[in-house]
């Protein structure tokens, strides 16, 4: 947290409890002159098809953003436990998750519970993260995957259990984080676990029913292709939330690291399609194209970040923030580059050797799983940066009792605090219009609004807004907690809201631990502050 944004942001408190006095008479309407009071949803992981993750609500503007205040919180988790939650808001009900796949449904404008649901957990992986990131929303239904590996549907109006199917088995390494994907009756599930050795994948269930329509597979079967016939070896897992186009009907999968993370000596070549931002048919699961970032990859820089659309007239282009710490613009249709890859993050890699390499940024970012965002008004997208250096070691090991296959380890340079960036990058160009560094890392990603702010929460607990064309500090609080997701807006009866998670990232508790309980802090911005 900058000195700049708490002098801005007493600036802007100061300026909104003096307002100026005239002698003009306002004209007073009638109620039937009144405009009818509307209400705006973020239904989708990124707020529509296109992923652009941009609320439509241009009376939120940098004027008005200095006028939030606390409307309602609810507690999600124990003390100390992380929660990287994203929630959705349809139909003015809330849906959010905590720890231990908790679901709850809440009235988006008044924080009433209406309903909580919590799975019995058949058996949990005692090294997968305790944290889920979120639900998906379709035909009257909440879908959940556990960390268990169980896909549920669930009633959205009473949470009551529609069906739950099996889509990997735990007992392998597999387990689940992402929120998945609702789109054309369809429900969209990736692996977690690629350094456990698993074999990643993507799969497309019938939301009605459960029933698996497809599975692409994002590495060789063992003893195919780079995959080493004997070990637990393999990777490509889907941590984050595909990106659909459904004009074009194609899917983009955002794909994990291969393993041994470190150690790359027994997974020669490339090591296809991990690390790769994978164009899939939605219909058939086929492979369309694909574009690697990061080949034959010995820093765990997965494709975490969830891919976004941009659009610009008639073109479509697909963009993808990587832990590699540049940001990546192809063409949508062809996966063709548009320019070169954009650093947002200080670059510094050699490959990792027995006696130890510095590497930035390390394998937690540059960009980790939080989403990125784009204002197609101002044709800017906007990353959340990692700045953090580790030393990262590699040579042949046995797989130890926890069953991880990094190839050695990675520890953080000591000394070195942890700190971030949100960079905004010209699409047309591929230049940096402005870029601010923020104290901690905003592991969580960002939010924009079409009325011009940025939003993002970071991991020493600041939810912080921004002018989008500048960067300009326009507000922030302190909320007590590390901010491990973005924040979502949405309009309820004209009214705006703002509601974020807090209880921080499950990768970095122990750099920037909790100390309180999980929270839903939902802010409001009245109809009347809006238009001012």
């Amino acid at each position: 947290m900058r000195i700049e944004r708490i002098l801005a942001g007493m600036l802007l408190l100061a300026l909104a409890g003096c307002g100026a006095q005239t002698g003009a008479v306002r004209h007073r309407r009638k109620p039937a002159d009144r405009p009818k009071a509307v209400s705006v949803d973020w239904s989708l992981f990124s707020q529509d098809t296109w992923a652009d993750r941009t609320a439509p609500l241009p009376s939120f503007t940098p004027q008005a953003a200095g006028r939030l205040t606390l409307a309602f919180s609810q507690p999600l988790g124990p003390v100390g436990a992380p929660n990287e939650s994203y929630p959705l808001e349809q139909n003015g009900i809330l849906y959010v998750t905590g720890p231990g796949d908790l679901v709850e449904a809440i009235s988006a404008a008044q924080g009433r519970l209406i309903w909580s649901y919590k799975p019995s957990t058949m058996h949990q992986p005692y090294w997968a993260p305790v944290a889920t990131r979120g639900v998906a929303l379709g035909d009257g239904m909440v879908y959940l995957v556990t960390a268990d590996d169980r896909l549920i549907a669930l009633d959205a109006k009473t949470g009551a259990l529609r069906y739950q199917v099996p889509v990997a088995d735990p007992s392998q390494g597999y387990f689940e984080t992402m929120d998945p994907l609702f789109a054309q009756g369809k429900v969209i599930v990736g692996s977690s676990g690629g350094d456990e050795g698993v074999r990643g994948f993507v799969a497309a269930y019938d939301a009605a029913t459960g029933s698996r329509l497809w599975q692409f597979y994002t590495v060789p079967a063992p003893g195919t292709s780079w995959v080493p016939a004997t070990g637990h070896h393999g990777g490509g897992a889907v941590w984050t939330t595909p990106t659909f186009n459904p004009a074009t009907g194609l899917l983009y999968v955002p794909v994990g690291n291969p393993s041994p993370d470190y150690f790359g000596q027994i997974r020669p070549g490339p090591n296809l399609y991990t690390d790769s931002l994978v164009a899939l048919n939605m219909d058939t699961g086929s492979l369309v194209w694909y574009q690697q970032e990061v080949a034959h990859d010995l820093w765990d820089y997965d494709v975490a970040s969830p891919p976004l659309l941009l659009r610009a007239g008639r073109a479509v282009d697909v963009a993808e923030a990587g832990k590699d710490g540049y940001f990546y613009v192809w063409n949508a249709a062809t996966g063709q580059p548009l320019f070169a890859p954009v650093p947002f993050v200080k670059e510094d890699h050699s490959p990792p050797t027995p006696q130890g390499a510095v590497e930035w940024p390390g394998p937690v970012g540059g960009a980790n799983y939080g989403p990125s965002a784009y204002d197609p008004a101002l044709g800017l997208a906007f990353v959340a940066g990692i700045n953090g250096g580790t030393v990262v070691t590699a040579e042949a090991t046995g797989r130890p009792a926890q069953p991880l296959d990094f190839g050695t380890s990675a520890v953080d340079i000591k000394g070195v605090p942890w700190t971030g960036t949100i960079t905004a990058v010209d699409v047309h160009t591929g230049k940096v219009r402005w870029q601010d560094k923020t104290a901690t890392p905003p592991i969580g990603g960002v939010t924009a609004v079409s009325g011009g702010v940025l939003l993002f929460g970071e991991e020493n607990g600041v939810l912080e807004a921004v002018s989008a064309a500048t960067g300009k500090a326009l507000w922030e609080t302190q909320t007590g907690m590390p901010i491990a997701s973005a924040p979502i807006v949405y309009e309820r009866e004209g009214t705006v809201y703002v509601a974020v998670v807090t209880g921080g990232a499950a990768s970095m508790n122990k750099r920037f631990p909790s100390t309180t309980a999980s929270l839903l802090l939902v802010y409001r911005l009245g109809a009347a502050d809006a238009a001012k």
